[in-house]
């Protein structure tokens, strides 16, 4: 009798272990699945930030996947990257003119965007693509102004959310409060400073043209030598003749 608690622990011990280890398989089974669903999710959302073009195949597969995967057993990271595949389906939507396709690509980016702010809300990513949404759902680019407003505030001094965020704020800078429009102008030079001078360059002369004598005056507070360098960007782009502040202007080409 002496020995029955012994081996009462013992059993005890052997009952934890095989619910331990029950659960543990449990477990397994049900986040590999879902594991393998964030990690397929993250390589096509690089792409697409990188500029990468898919094809026709390679977007319907990419539907057929993200439609597969329930957003309730999704990280936030990987709500991040739904979101971002859900915006270049609805940008293709959109240049594809068609209205029924152009309207559902606006509803389940606006049910991913959602989720994915839910869980990273200071992502300033998410929040201008949530100015993206507003604005082309309204054909109106100075829609949306306030979710602009965050992501400038939460990522004024990121790079690649400047060279995306630069050419839509432009578009509205005539309906931009003061304060938003001079946090555009500055980015401009922040983008020349960071040598993004190519895209600069692109950016300058497409949407921002409009107010390119700002955006060129903004670049003062840049060093000389980014300045030079930009100069040549320009020149190389056969742009030349645009002057940068402080930077001898050729002439231009007589043809």
């Amino acid at each position: 009798m002496a020995d029955l608690p012994g081996r009462w622990r013992l059993g005890l011990t052997r009952i934890l272990t095989a619910a331990f280890g029950i659960c543990s398989i449990a477990w397994a089974a049900s986040s590999i699945p879902v594991y393998r669903a964030e990690a397929a999710l993250t390589a096509p959302a690089q792409r697409i930030l990188a500029g990468d073009k898919f094809s026709p195949e390679q977007l319907d597969a990419l539907t057929q996947q993200i439609d597969s995967t329930p957003a309730g057993s999704l990280r936030p990271s990987s709500l991040v990257n739904v979101a971002t595949i859900r915006l270049r389906l609805a940008e293709i939507g959109l240049q594809s003119g068609n209205a029924q396709l152009s309207s559902q690509g606006f509803d389940k980016l606006e049910t991913a965007l959602g989720a994915a702010l839910d869980g990273s809300p200071t992502n300033p990513f998410l929040w201008l693509t949530d100015y993206w949404l507003r604005s082309a759902r309204a054909g109106n680019p100075g829609v949306g102004l306030k979710s602009l407003g965050m992501s400038y505030a939460l990522g004024p001094n990121e790079g690649w959310i400047a060279v995306r965020r630069s050419p839509l704020a432009l578009r509205a800078f005539p309906s931009l409060p003061d304060g938003l429009a001079d946090q555009v102008v500055v980015e401009f030079a922040g983008m020349v400073r960071s040598g993004f001078y190519s895209e600069a360059a692109d950016i300058l002369v497409g949407a921002g043209w409009p107010v390119h004598e700002k955006l060129l005056a903004g670049l003062v507070q840049v060093d000389e030598g980014n300045r030079r360098r930009f100069a040549k960007v320009l020149e190389w782009k056969d742009l030349d003749g645009i002057a940068v502040p402080g930077v001898e202007t050729r002439p231009s080409r007589p043809f």
